[in-house]
């Protein structure tokens, strides 16, 4: 049986959809799905995209507050925390670490917003001719 090598942090993404006044936030993404979401941003399916490496997004950060006259560093949180300010996805983090939560499953990833599936074979051919075009410097 082939042992499993385990992801971590520097392995998954962070990635931000923009759709006209939809934003979908997709903590811990695999290459794999970050290439899906690439493609569709591509072909026009989103109208933004922002990706973040998540073991950049695990630093911390931290806020600066006078004390007695004197600057002083406060309370620290993660970039994560203060890019989307949502806490939550700093708990999804932990038990991902911690081996009890992983988005995707069987090569769909599941989402609180959003959940993307294996490209079907006419958006395949489609993406190949997309990027084809981007090779031959046609687009």
């Amino acid at each position: 049986m082939k042992n499993k090598k385990m992801d971590t942090l520097k392995d998954r993404y962070f990635i931000r959809l923009g759709k006209q006044t939809d934003v979908h936030e997709l903590p811990l993404t695999s290459k794999r799905i970050l290439l899906r979401i690439l493609v569709q941003f591509l072909v026009g399916d989103y109208h933004s995209l922002q990706i973040f490496r998540e073991d950049y997004m695990d630093k911390k950060v931290f806020n600066k507050e006078r004390k007695n006259g004197v600057l002083v560093r406060g309370e620290g949180t993660s970039m994560r925390s203060k890019i989307t300010n949502k806490g939550h996805y700093d708990d999804f983090v932990t038990q991902f670490r911690e081996g009890l939560y992983d988005p995707e499953k069987s090569g769909i990833y599941i989402g609180e917003s959003l959940n993307i599936s294996p490209l079907d074979s006419e958006q395949f051919e489609d993406s190949i001719e997309l990027l084809t075009l981007v090779n031959e410097g046609s687009l």
